[in-house]
């Protein structure tokens, strides 16, 4: 599993990359008005996962180009057989549409959209 951890106007934001490379972006911590996650005053490990709340952020791009960089890093590095990420509202649909169009522009992959979710096949290259 890979994790990334960045902060964009008091919000902190992590990147994680599971086992199965499916790529999800959340808001971890930080200062904003409309993030009020729900603690368990007896889980004292708990950290709060949201991804509802993404759109809150008043420099979006900077959160986009932050994500699409340290995405991109780790594709050329890594090279999986295979990834995915999922869009959970329309308009985040819309972005996630482009930055698929935009990887697989630069990397050899084939993308599928099935609903909300984004699939990346490596596509064999001839030798």
């Amino acid at each position: 599993m890979m994790l990334h951890t960045f902060k964009v106007d008091g919000l902190i934001y992590e990147l994680a990359i599971s086992s199965s490379y499916a790529i999800h972006l959340a808001i971890i911590g930080g200062a904003s008005p409309s993030f009020q996650p729900a603690y368990d005053p007896f889980d004292w490990e708990y950290t709060p996962f949201i991804t509802a709340d993404i759109g809150a952020s008043r420099y979006p791009i900077t959160v986009l180009r932050t994500v699409l960089r340290r995405l991109v890093h780790w594709v050329g590095q890594t090279r999986p057989p295979m990834f995915s990420f999922s869009a959970e509202t329309d308009k985040r649909k819309r972005i996630y549409r482009r930055v698929a169009s935009y990887l697989t522009q630069r990397f050899p992959y084939q993308v599928v959209e099935e609903g909300s979710v984004f699939y990346f096949y490596r596509l064999k290259t001839a030798q």
